[in-house]
């Protein structure tokens, strides 16, 4: 008897109806993993933001070379949109969440009662009420369907959004990494000028591009069969600012422009978009201000400013109300009362100091012969020697000419920088300040951190 001559691929591979049959079972019992997931999400997207905070404070103080906009404001920016994201994601998880959970109330009450809602047998309704209901919400096997979809378009939206968001930030993180290695590879003589000049021309190769692809994709080039290729490349070439996120997006937004009508769904974007849109602007806007230590212009009193250091307590700025692990922005003592004889001191060295360091400070040409337990104390002695030089210390109007300073690495959250123990025989009883000053281009003293606090001295 012989049998019929297939090959591998026919009988394996499942006919288009099987497969959508398939997906549609699939779809059908993921609700279940569905809350599972949204469940677990909530979690994780909720504890992201902090570890962004982590990662954001490790990069400025090891990491950031500069304080300009590029090194400081745009990793900011970045932090901002990333963090955003996270809590829009929280957002769509716990809609989805809700309105699936309720969902399931209702499959399990129409399980209960098949025939659903029976507005006729609905009591202490007129006529009128319960044909004007039927009309208005309908079946419950309809609204159930109808919820179903909505759960499922709640993660479309949000996810869209998401995507396009974290291919903002990841062309800003570009822009940083290209910024850091032209300071790495550039003479510093030459940075500033190849520095604006690449970045003139990247903005000008993106802005051109941008503006070329917009009019190509007007209906007049668009729908011309000589020009159509062209436009199709162009805008395929314009997926690289989306750096890896485009095809991911096309799959939710086209699938969004062949189902709704046109003028429908741009009234839906609008709105729930604006809204998202705008809310990730606010996380980002305030991200920056409090990188910058400017979030009191969001909470303004008519009686009270943050801005003034000689007549503002900060908590970073005291070990007893610090939390261990936070790092420290410039510098801290041991706590905002001080009982000791003593003051402990301790100035952060961030990376961004090198740059300034460097300008005022040339290392000695040491001799190849030194051996190298000796070439290690010269340059600890010759560094040290330069931040005493950088770093004047004063206790209210008195100058500590060698405050002894060493350095060290904090036991609570590593943090490198600088220590010294000054002593207090010539404090006044109550409030006193500490200043931490550095000289600014012309030598002048300025004020680099302020820190005041009370000397109450132990009977």
């Amino acid at each position: 008897m012989t049998t019929p001559d297939t090959t591998p691929s026919e009988s394996t591979t499942p006919s288009e109806p099987e497969f959508l049959e398939k997906l549609r079972e699939l779809t059908a019992q993921s609700w279940n993993l569905e809350l599972i997931i949204s469940g677990a999400a909530l979690f994780a997207t909720l504890s992201l933001p902090d570890l962004m905070d982590n990662l954001f404070t490790y990069y400025r103080y090891n990491l950031m070379t500069d304080n300009d906009y590029i090194h400081e404001a745009l990793p900011a920016q970045s932090l901002g949109l990333i963090k955003g994201v996270c809590y829009i994601l929280f957002g769509a998880f716990l809609a989805n969440f809700v309105m699936r959970a309720f969902w399931i109330g209702l499959v399990g009450l129409l399980a209960a009662y098949p025939k659903g809602i029976q507005y006729d047998q609905i009591y202490r309704l007129s006529k009128y009420s319960q044909k004007r209901l039927s009309t208005e919400m309908g079946s419950l096997p309809d609204y159930i369907i109808l919820l179903d979809r909505r759960c499922n378009v709640v993660f479309a939206l949000a996810f869209s959004l998401v995507l396009l968001f974290l291919s903002v930030a990841a062309a800003y993180i570009l822009f940083i990494l290209i910024e850091t290695g032209l300071q790495l590879l550039v003479p510093d003589s030459l940075y500033e000028t190849v520095r604006t000049v690449v970045g003139w021309i990247l903005g000008l190769i993106v802005i051109g591009f941008a503006v070329v692809v917009t009019i190509l994709n007007t209906g007049r080039f668009r729908d011309n069969e000589r020009y159509a290729p062209l436009v199709f490349r162009l805008t395929e070439g314009f997926s690289i600012l989306f750096l890896g996120m485009y095809r991911p997006l096309l799959y939710i937004v086209y699938t969004f422009y062949s189902q709704i009508p046109e003028q429908t769904l741009k009234k839906r974007l609008v709105s729930i978009l604006g809204v998202l849109f705008a809310a990730e602007m606010v996380f980002m806007i305030y991200q920056v201000l409090y990188t910058q230590n400017t979030t009191d212009l969001l909470d303004a009193r008519s009686y009270m400013t943050m801005r003034d250091p000689t007549r503002t307590t900060n908590a970073n700025s005291f070990d007893n109300l610090r939390a261990p692990d936070q790092f420290i922005d410039k510098a801290s003592i041991q706590s905002d009362v001080i009982r000791e004889p003593y003051v402990r001191l301790f100035i952060s060295y961030p990376k961004s100091l090198d740059k300034e360091l460097a300008k005022r400070f040339k290392e000695p040409g040491w001799p190849d012969n030194l051996p190298r337990k000796v070439r290690r104390e010269k340059k600890a002695a010759w560094y040290l020697k330069s931040m005493e030089s950088y770093f004047s210390v004063y206790l209210n109007d008195s100058l500590y000419n060698s405050p002894g300073l060493l350095f060290t690495k904090r036991a609570d959250n590593g943090q490198l920088g600088l220590t010294t123990v000054l002593l207090t025989k010539n404090l006044k009883e109550g409030r006193n300040m500490l200043n931490v000053m550095v000289p600014d281009s012309v030598n002048k003293p300025q004020t680099y951190y302020q820190i005041p606090f009370w000397y109450i001295p132990e009977n």
